[in-house]
């Protein structure tokens, strides 16, 4: 086997992926520690590799080279080098913007001279896990998933991604009687939730640099909700996303 076909390996096996990110901790945390008990290591290192944004620029790089979380690494690297520009290097907003704008040109131009290297590839409809409960307890870090809520008296439960997605299907679903809430944490991440057309959703979601869209809204028919059917969206997303869609 070449050197082309064993780092192709590496990048496809998740195994391998987890190893070499359990690695990067473990050299990131070592070297942390070295350096709050002021270790004389024998060289010297720059003192922003200790601050929080290296650490999503690093991770940023790892997830955008793993092929499988290309854009999940590219939000990770530019929130992380904002940050670590602004606050780390003393780079004023004006001149980041300056060179972001061109920057984002060329991104741009690249994907249109080679679609078929940056082009996201079509996402194929995974049936996820059944879940026949009444309530849902879903927990995705470093890797997403789906679930499909099959329940006659559905209560709430709880959705967790952590530098993960979720998909969250209601599609045979009937909500219980009084208040159903569920709960949802992204931190880094993102959500979508699928319910039918007549269920009542209101958010009471924390949001930091993030995003909450329905997009049924936009759904023609128009959704016709049923008052008596009713969902309560609670949490916090951090650097995430949540979309509400109809099923």
């Amino acid at each position: 086997m070449n050197c082309k076909n064993q780092t192709s390996f590496a990048m496809k096996n998740p195994n391998s992926s987890r190893t070499l990110l359990g690695l990067l901790f473990i050299l990131a945390g070592a070297l942390f520690l070295l350096n709050l008990i002021d270790f004389n290591l024998p060289f010297n290192l720059p003192g922003f590799l200790f601050t929080w944004p290296m650490i999503l620029v690093v991770l940023g790089l790892f997830f955008f080279f793993s092929r499988e979380n290309r854009t999940t690494g590219l939000i990770l690297f530019t929130i992380g080098t904002v940050f670590l520009l602004k606050f780390e290097l003393n780079v004023s907003m004006s001149v980041i913007l300056q060179y972001a704008v061109p920057s984002i040109l060329v991104v741009a131009g690249i994907a249109l001279l080679f679609p078929r290297t940056y082009r996201k590839k079509k996402r194929i409809f995974d049936p996820g896990v059944k879940e026949t409960g009444n309530n849902v307890e879903a927990v995705h870090i470093l890797s997403g998933g789906s679930r499909i809520i099959k329940s006659e008296n559905f209560q709430g439960g709880e959705v967790v991604c952590i530098l993960a997605g979720a998909e969250i299907y209601f599609k045979e679903t009937i909500l219980s009687q009084g208040v159903n809430i569920l709960n949802v944490t992204c931190i880094f991440g993102g959500c979508e939730i699928f319910v039918p057309d007549e269920w009542t959703i209101h958010t009471d979601i924390t949001t930091i640099l993030a995003g909450i869209e329905d997009k049924r809204h936009k759904a023609y028919p128009p959704v016709q909700a049923d008052p008596d059917k009713v969902l309560i969206i609670k949490g916090t997303l951090l650097f995430s996303g949540l979309e509400i869609k109809r099923i």
